[in-house]
This record gives C-alpha cells, structure tokens and sequence, in this order.
C-alpha cells in the first residue's frame, strides 16, 4: 500500500489514485489549514509509470527542499514533501507500491491491514461477484466501505480503486485454458496455463495439482450432462475428500483442502504478474466447493480425455 507519514503528528494515510491536499476540506483528501497552503494545494496520483506530485498551489510544493510550482514530478520512496513553512505541513513516504484495498481499523486510529490472503481467511476480487471475504467456508460480499471481523477486530474494507493493469489483463485472463496432462499411472499431474497463442505458462506437477483436476473433472461431467454454467461443477467437501483420498490414497481432511487452495493461490500470485486475478480460481458456497474458472483440457500423454474451451 502505498502510504505517508507526518512528521510531526505521525498521522498515517494510505494513498487512493488520485490523492489531493490542500486547505479547503470539502475537496481534497487530507486538509492543512495553515494559511500559506492553498485551498487546493497538490496531488499526488497513481499513472503505470508510478506515483506523481502535481503542485497547483500559488507558493509551490518543497519536495527534499527543492521547490516545485506549478509543474508534476515523479515521486521516490525516500522523499520528503512539505506543503507550508511549517514542519506541521512536512510529510515522509513510506511506501509507493500502486493503489489496493485493505483494511482499515475501526477501532484504532490510522491502523491499517493489507488483505487477508492466508488458509483461514482471505479477501479476493471476483469477475462475478466483485470483492469476496471468505473465512472457515463462509462467503460474504463487500462493498467499499463494507465492516466485516478479523482477528477479533472489526475492520473496514477500502476498495481504493480499480488498476489499469486490471482492464489490460481480464481479456487474457477470461480466455486462459487451465491444461492438465496425467502420467499414465495418473501419480503425476502437470498443470500448465495457455494464456493466449504464444505464450504458456508450466505450473508443474505439485499436490494441490489433484484437488484442481477433481474439481475440473466434476466440472466436466456437470457440462457434458448439460448443466448450467452457474450450477456446474459444485460438489461438497465430503465428497471431495473421498475423490482425493481415492486419488492419493491417503486419508485427506478440511484443513488438507484448505491448505490445498491456498497453496495453489499462493502459487499464481508468485508465478503471474496478474495472478491475483485468479483468486476465484476456486469458488465457495455453503459446504461445496468448485473450479472457479470456466476453461480446461485433460489429457494423458497424446489422449484428450475431455475439456471445455472458450
């Protein structure tokens, strides 16, 4: 999250992508009422090249002590920025990654969380549903502004907006083939991701490999008998645990299926520029779980067993 300090009140903010500071309170984000401020004083936004100051003030804006009127500069993390004479009105950064949601403290002044992202709960952006808070298996929706309780705290959840880099991807992401092909004893499961013509991305044989191929199975099966996109591919855990326990011929509970969807999440966002985007890449609703994104092919060796391609 990109954030600033105070120097002297050590007020916490988080950056939106279009931030702006000024005297007037009706329209910036944080107001400053000393006097040599004007009502709108500076901006600080978000652009793909990073963050950027633009002064608009009629004193101009010091940043490091050198002077910026009426001009934009780009911004370094190790920047100090004053908007007034007084040391009241100076502002360190801490961080400049681009804009995302997180948590806000309701409780707590300027305490702020990025998203949950672990085994026992998490927020992600669904492309059907918008912002999901899902914890112990239970689903509920968020809306910017939206209280929900984590670790024992009650929390607001802060969109901050959406990434261009988001528009850029949905297209590549809505059209990706998730690819499984099966070792003829079906021990070793490869999974790889074709994200358009040229490009394929090997994700490599890893355990939660099965509980992913399971789920498009059952997908498949839902497809070929006709079901609606909406309804196919649900099945509850209890029979999810069965197939897999089947599959590895181990005894598998709850927290091995949890574990599972974190892993697998954890892997497409450390692989893929974009793979926060797959988040949903397994859906949940009360006690059933499914594969979340549409497209697959399952093959062992030369043989296509089946799939459902866009």
């Amino acid at each position: 999250m990109a954030s600033m300090i105070n120097v002297v009140t050590k007020e916490l903010i988080v950056l939106t992508p279009y931030y702006a500071f000024g005297r007037n309170a009706s329209i910036v984000h944080t107001t400053i009422p000393q006097q040599d401020v004007s009502q709108s004083h500076a901006t600080i936004f978000w652009s793909r090249e990073g963050w950027y100051l633009r002064d608009h003030s009629r004193n101009g804006t010091l940043i490091d002590n050198e002077l910026l009127c009426q001009s934009t500069r780009k911004l370094s993390k190790k920047h100090q920025i004053r908007f007034g004479s007084t040391e009241g009105t100076c502002w360190n950064i801490i961080d400049l990654k681009p804009p995302a949601p997180y948590l806000k403290s309701v409780q707590t002044k300027d305490r702020v969380l990025p998203l949950p992202t672990g085994t026992d709960a998490r927020i992600y952006c669904s492309p059907h549903h918008g912002w999901v808070y899902e914890t112990d298996g239970h689903i509920t929706y968020l809306a910017d502004g939206s209280r929900l309780f984590f670790r024992n705290e009650e929390w607001l959840f802060v969109a901050n907006g959406y990434l261009d880099d988001t528009i850029d991807h949905q297209h590549l992401v809505n059209n990706t083939v998730f690819l499984f092909t099966l070792s003829s004893n079906e021990e070793h499961i490869r999974l790889q991701l074709r994200v358009s013509d040229d490009q394929l991305i090997d994700l490599g044989s890893r355990t939660h490999n099965y509980l992913l191929l399971a789920l498009a199975r059952k997908r498949l099966a839902d497809h070929l008998s006709g079901q609606s996109p909406e309804e196919q591919g649900w099945i509850s855990l209890d029979e999810l645990m069965k197939d897999i326990s089947k599959e590895m011929r181990k005894d598998i509970d709850v927290y091995f299926i949890n574990l599972q969807i974190f892993r697998l999440r954890k892997q497409l966002y450390e692989q893929l520029s974009f793979g926060q985007m797959f988040a949903n890449v397994v859906e949940r609703r009360m006690g059933e779980v499914r594969l979340g994104h549409p497209f697959f092919s399952i093959s062992k060796g030369a043989e296509e067993l089946g799939g459902i391609l866009p």
